[in-house]
């Protein structure tokens, strides 16, 4: 009642807000408190250094003073999203949306474009945000997001014109040449990138997160140890910086150093009190157990991604998962099950219907895997899903190897690896060595030991394709490589026994 008494005799002020380091006119901030905007003010440049808890609690306390401030809620929204919380993500931008209709309609448009950003439909986002730049061509937080958004759907020409265009009309914005050395390396310019994460590193010396930026780069390159100084660099300047935190996990785990990325990812749960940040752990913790063949250890920790999961769509992806494990243990209506309840809920899960293709073609139902696979390629074509591309090819690609039509698979798989090189490596190599092209198959098998050496199913199809060979001594010590990975692997595995029949 006391908001709406103040609204009552006092005309809504607009203000304008000076961004850090902005060198033109501003846009304006619809709020009717002078101390709101000063908060908000500091919120916005604490998210940029992604400080998120700390921005967090200026947009909240914003928001307190001016219950109705729109773009308080708006940063408040993308600050969760930074920091994995979708739901309240989505809570916050509802309360943006609530009080839209009192904002100038460049603020209007920020809010119902990033909306459209976290219903993953980039192609819709990236409309919005060129109609602001039609008039507002300048602008600088538009040039940002939708350099941004550009690079979250792969379109990454698109994502350096615009981001080059920020850093050219604003050179001492420093977020620009972080977004921009992501979209190089990306496109695996790894020399752009490089040079745009010094730049931000100078910029902002005493933050973690250049160097956080600059690890991700090098596990994106394979040069592991690197990657590792990069977020202990990060750690050293902020403890607390969970992004490097769980990066240095995923490092580990990318370079087959399991036992420490368990124990870092369980050291990350001890500390860590926000829910989705658990829950992501989590999700990280069941691909390492599947790595190395614990499969009903993966399953614990996917039961609490699961009750973790505060929407839908994190939900749904649980649920899939879930369903994959079954698959993997060869229990076929367990895993159709969940996976159908993972479509349930979330109609639109890509993941689901991949797995659920997977679990028909070990049916032999091969017109209901290319359904699937339709389904797939509908959904990336509506939603701009480009980083599924691969994941579409290689259920393909894996129809065709069930048939023995190898060539056609062989096609496939080389399609997903123009995508993503790394998730096709495998199926790939499986399908040459399924062909007899050994060596194709060596060489690939190979190129997963450059940068991890226990790839424990790379290990095994190299053991098998010596043993194809007539090479008994290599085929023992690979099956034996393999055996010690998986040292700790649910009994009763066809490639537990596969290896431990082929060495008595």
């Amino acid at each position: 009642m006391r908001q709406l008494k103040i609204i009552s005799v006092l005309a809504i002020f607009i203000f304008t807000l000076s961004f850090p380091m902005c060198e033109t006119s501003t846009p304006k901030i619809t709020t009717s408190s002078p101390e709101a905007l000063e908060l908000y003010k500091e919120g916005v440049a604490l998210s940029e250094k992604f400080h998120d808890a700390e921005a967090i609690e200026k947009f909240k306390a914003a928001t307190e003073l001016d219950t109705t401030f729109a773009m308080a809620y708006y940063y408040l929204s993308r600050t969760h999203e930074s920091a994995g919380n979708l739901k309240m993500a989505k809570a916050s931008l509802r309360k943006a949306k609530q009080y839209s209709g009192t904002t100038t309609p460049l603020e209007w448009n920020y809010i119902g474009a990033w909306g459209k950003v976290l219903d993953n439909d980039y192609t819709l986002a990236i409309q919005k945000y060129q109609e602001i730049l039609k008039e507002h061509r300048n602008d600088r937080h538009a040039l940002f997001v939708i350099g941004k958004t550009y690079r979250l759907s792969k379109d990454y020409p698109e994502s350096v014109k615009a981001l080059q265009k920020l850093i050219h009309k604003y050179p001492q914005y420093a977020p620009g040449y972080n977004q921009l050395g992501y979209a190089y390396y990306e496109m695996k310019k790894y020399d752009q990138a490089t040079e745009m994460f010094v730049k931000y590193a100078e910029m902002e010396p005493n933050e973690p997160n250049p160097y956080d930026s600059m690890g991700d780069m090098y596990r994106d390159q394979g040069e592991y140890q690197k990657a590792i100084e990069q977020y202990k660099k990060a750690l050293e300047i902020d403890p607390k910086f969970y992004a490097s935190f769980r990066n240095l996990g995923l490092t580990y785990f990318s370079a087959g150093k399991y036992d420490s990325a368990i124990t870092t990812f369980n050291k990350f749960l001890a500390v860590v009190t926000d829910r989705e940040l658990k829950r992501d752990v989590n999700s990280d913790l069941v691909e390492v157990h599947l790595a190395i063949g614990k499969y009903n250890k993966a399953l614990e920790h996917i039961e609490r991604v699961i009750s973790l999961s505060e929407t839908n769509l994190r939900r749904s992806w649980g649920l899939a998962k879930k369903g994959y494990i079954y698959y993997l243990q060869n229990n076929l209506p367990a895993a159709l099950y969940q996976l159908n309840r993972s479509i349930t809920i979330f109609p639109d899960a890509i993941w689901s219907r991949e797995w659920r293709g997977l679990v028909f073609l070990k049916q032999n139902n091969y017109d209901q895997v290319i359904n699937e696979a339709d389904k797939m390629k509908a959904l990336i074509d509506k939603y701009g899903l480009k980083g599924y591309q691969s994941s579409y090819y290689k259920l393909l690609g894996n129809a065709a190897l069930d048939q023995e039509l190898y060539d056609e698979a062989i096609m496939y798989f080389k399609d997903g690896m123009e995508v993503d090189r790394v998730s096709c490596r495998y199926p790939l190599a499986t399908a040459y060595f399924k062909k007899g092209e050994y060596q194709k198959a060596i060489d690939l098998c190979n190129e997963f030991f450059k940068y991890n050496k226990n790839h424990a199913l790379a290990h095994l199809l190299l053991a098998q394709i010596y043993d194809k060979q007539e090479k008994k001594d290599l085929a023992i010590s690979e099956y034996k490589n393999f055996l010690n990975i998986w040292n700790e692997a649910d009994e009763g595995l066809p490639e537990l026994d596969l290896a431990k029949n082929a060495i008595k």
